[in-house]
């Protein structure tokens, strides 16, 4: 009675389609432990991984996350400025200065939002070179993970304006 009790709970025919046994088998051990960068800075931000599975290379825009797998064992991140974002910060203040140079065309409003356009890139571009000027090793965290485990590494700009990381 057992027995048969045994063999009709393995029957494949009560578990649904047994071909989908195997993918949902390999789905779950071929997840592995995780990082998840927030990146709570004021400009763009590269961050690179490094683990027991190699490197890997993450862009969370001001106020996102990206997430990576990382292979068991010990890990670092490290932040850097996005330089794809200083070119097109660049390009972008050019433009409005040419636009701002050919003033005579604009009217009052949109004279005052050009303005207010180019204060914000500039002051963007100055964080961005403070925090080149500054970077330092405090742009870099790391930890050891399982299994069981997974991180998370939060970017932010420091008090003295240079990019700063932090792992959990």
């Amino acid at each position: 009675m057992l027995f048969r009790r045994l063999r009709s709970v393995a029957d494949p025919r009560r578990l649904g389609h047994p071909g989908l046994l195997v993918p949902a088998a390999l789905l779950l051990v071929a997840c592995g432990p995780e990082v998840t960068v927030t990146n709570n800075a004021t400009i763009p931000v590269r961050v690179i991984l490094h683990s027991t599975y190699g490197g890997e290379t993450l862009a969370p825009s001001p106020g996102e996350s990206s997430t990576a797998e990382l292979g068991e064992g010990p890990y670092s991140v490290t932040v850097i400025p996005d330089e794809e974002w200083v070119t097109y910060a660049k390009l972008t203040r050019k433009v409005l200065n040419d636009r701002l140079a050919d003033a005579g065309n604009l009217t009052g409003p949109q004279l005052l939002d050009l303005i207010h356009r180019l204060k914000a890139i500039a002051l963007q571009l100055q964080t961005y070179e403070d925090t080149a000027n500054k970077f330092s090793a405090a742009g870099s965290c790391g930890g050891q993970v399982t299994q069981d485990t997974s991180a998370a590494a939060t970017v932010q700009t420091g008090a003295s304006g240079a990019l700063t990381i932090s792992c959990k």
